[in-house]
């Protein structure tokens, strides 16, 4: 094995231990209940999208003292196959997580990535 070959090893197991944690989306979607009895509501439909995301702590200048705190988290994430929604909720590292807001980069246009705050 040679130089390059015994870093690109060592890089790549010191990569593996601080990589970023794992970011999915969930969406849960109504049952249709069944026509013989309307009154049961139907069983739900979960869908869940990963996501290539980095999560951070909320930047100063999206503190507003109300809805978005000093103590929140910020998850940048790219544009998954569906627009994401407040309904939806973020599971990060096995915690679910409800979106607080969420807003389309660019602002204006086709998103190609969104930006979610959560609680921290």
């Amino acid at each position: 094995m040679g130089f390059y070959d015994e870093m690109q090893a060592v890089a790549s197991g010191l990569l593996a231990e601080f990589k970023q944690g794992a970011v999915t989306l969930i969406r849960v979607v109504p049952g249709v209940p069944d026509p013989a009895t309307p009154w049961l509501p139907g069983a739900p439909t979960e869908t869940t999208y990963v996501l290539d995301a980095t999560v951070a702590r909320v930047a100063e200048k999206y503190f507003d003292g109300a809805l978005i705190l000093s103590t929140d988290n910020q998850v940048i994430f790219a544009a998954p196959a569906i627009e994401p929604e407040l309904s939806d909720r973020l599971v990060i590292d096995g915690t679910v997580h409800t979106m607080k807001d969420i807003r389309p980069i660019p602002a204006a246009g086709t998103p190609v990535a969104y930006i979610a705050f959560v609680a921290g």
